[in-house]
């Protein structure tokens, strides 16, 4: 029997994170060849370049998982914003439409570094997934409703903040010396040197600046002259050591309920203090 997922996230660090979750925490397997794939989701395929008329060389695809023993598939779908997010799920249920297929579950994975609380964050997107037929997912991080809905807000627990929160408490537990490390590099930094012109450091004093540039850090160690999302692919971010801490234990959670894919049993371990400068 089919159980086709959709799931939705905000950028291509979120897709690698999810990614990685999938794989080593519910056991799928990445669909690397169009023969492998699930003929239903070719509707959400890019079938053109320019891609909505951007000369940018890379086409946005979604990636996709499947549990071969259940018949599970997922697309984790990449968007930038939360009016884009709403705007990918409306396009992409109508193609999927058009051959008369009904998703079993849609989720949206997003981040809460912006103006808005978490909870209007939620609600916003919760809204958009009912505007599309879908039922309204009710609580922040739940899963319910035939087909079954849910909106994740990073880090989890109702708190602002966005992936790399949960990343560095990964790299906490897989990485410390290189974090401590990255962590003084970044803090160290005389952000009133003259070497730096007006508004260049904008990005680094966002609220979330500073753990974004320990990330990129980091990630320049681990995998020299490559994106960020190459290290979270390849590196130990996510491992067994790191799924049981509290918050990404529950964004496991979170995945198995969205996807019906069972996880391992594991004690989750206390928070991490992630205080810093």
């Amino acid at each position: 029997m089919s159980n086709r997922i959709y799931l939705l996230t905000e950028g291509v660090h979120d897709v690698a994170f999810l990614a990685r979750l999938l794989k080593l925490s519910l056991g799928l397997e990445h669909v690397s060849r169009e023969a492998g794939l699930d003929p239903v989701w070719k509707r959400i395929l890019p079938t053109k370049w320019p891609h909505d008329g951007s000369l940018r060389p890379a086409v946005p695809a979604p990636i996709f998982y499947r549990a071969p023993s259940s018949g599970t598939t997922v697309a984790v779908v990449n968007s930038q914003g939360i009016s884009e997010l709403a705007r990918k799920l409306e396009t992409h249920r109508k193609a999927l439409a058009l051959d008369g297929v009904n998703l079993d579950a849609v989720g949206v994975v997003l981040d809460a570094d912006s103006q808005e609380t978490p909870q209007q964050r939620f609600t916003r997107m919760a809204d958009s997934i009912a505007a599309n037929g879908y039922p309204r997912p009710a609580v922040m991080g739940g899963v319910a409703g035939q087909p079954r809905t849910g909106v994740f807000v990073l880090p989890g627990g109702g708190l602002p903040g966005t992936l790399e929160d949960l990343l560095l408490e990964c790299a906490a537990v897989a990485y410390p010396k290189l974090r401590t490390h990255s962590e003084q590099f970044v803090d160290g930094l005389d952000r009133a040197a003259p070497e730096f012109m007006s508004g260049e450091l904008k990005d680094l004093s966002a609220p979330a600046g500073r753990h974004k540039a320990v990330v990129a850090a980091m990630s320049a160690i681990l995998k020299p002259g490559r994106p960020v999302q190459a290290t979270i692919e390849d590196n130990r971010w996510i491992a067994s050591s790191t799924v049981v801490l509290p918050r990404i234990a529950a964004l496991v959670e979170f995945l198995s309920a969205l996807t019906t894919a069972p996880h391992a049993t594991t004690t989750p371990l206390p928070p991490i203090d992630l205080t810093g400068p």
